[in-house]
């Protein structure tokens, strides 16, 4: 699987889902959803992601981001919801990368590539086998809140 190989502008492409609040803190003076929170859904989205395949970890295993890049397609206003689609695009023996895309009605409000580290301790380590088997599984769709 390779970037090209998924559309993160269409929701088809995602099989895990979380819906986020829009929050008047989430604005800037302009009115409509900031980058920041923008950036802070895809953390929602990708924390989320991330810890229905960590399920049973061992002391120490954990996740660290080391790249983040985003595209910002429309704007967002409040009042609603985002709903935010998060899907694996590549593994490697020891890192992730996430693809997540941002929605709010039928607009695709921003996409993201998320590269994650897996750590034991303060160590990289290769992705347990349980673990990368969760992550190349399809998650069980999350129930929209």
């Amino acid at each position: 699987m390779t970037d090209s190989d998924v559309d993160l502008t269409d929701p088809a492409s995602f099989e895990y889902w979380i819906t986020e609040n829009v929050r008047i803190a989430d604005t800037d003076m302009g009115g409509h959803i900031n980058n920041t929170a923008l950036a802070a859904y895809v953390e929602s989205g990708r924390v989320s992601r991330l810890r229905t395949a960590m399920q049973q970890r061992s002391g120490g295993e954990r996740w660290v981001i080391a790249h983040l890049d985003m595209d910002f397609r429309a704007e967002g206003r409040p009042p609603g919801q985002v709903r935010i689609g998060t899907r694996l695009v590549r593994m490697g023996s020891k890192s992730v990368t996430l693809g997540a895309g941002i929605f709010m009605a039928d607009r695709c409000l921003a996409t993201a590539h998320s590269t994650m580290v897996f750590l034991n301790g303060a160590e990289t380590a290769v992705i347990p086998e349980a673990v990368r088997q969760s992550l190349a599984a399809s998650p069980e769709a999350k129930p929209e809140e």
